[in-house]
């Protein structure tokens, strides 16, 4: 059963040892992502699962609308 993700904290724990994530798009579309959270850095590493491009993003960059759908 998916979980929503209901703040930064909540994210970073799934994300520690890495989770498969979905957002929805408008109500009907879907967007698949890999996260995974590293402590040391401080820094989100995503894998858009639609074409397999990657980010690396600080908490910050991950809830910029400008930046990444994520936030």
């Amino acid at each position: 059963m998916p979980k929503k993700v209901k703040s930064i904290k909540h994210l970073k724990k799934l994300a520690a040892k890495g989770c498969d994530c979905f957002i929805l798009l408008q109500g009907c579309l879907k967007s698949s992502k890999h996260i995974r959270y590293d402590k040391e850095t401080k820094q989100f590493e995503i894998i858009h699962m639609i074409d397999g491009s990657e980010q690396i993003l600080d908490e910050h960059q991950i809830m910029d609308k400008s930046i990444s759908n994520i936030g």
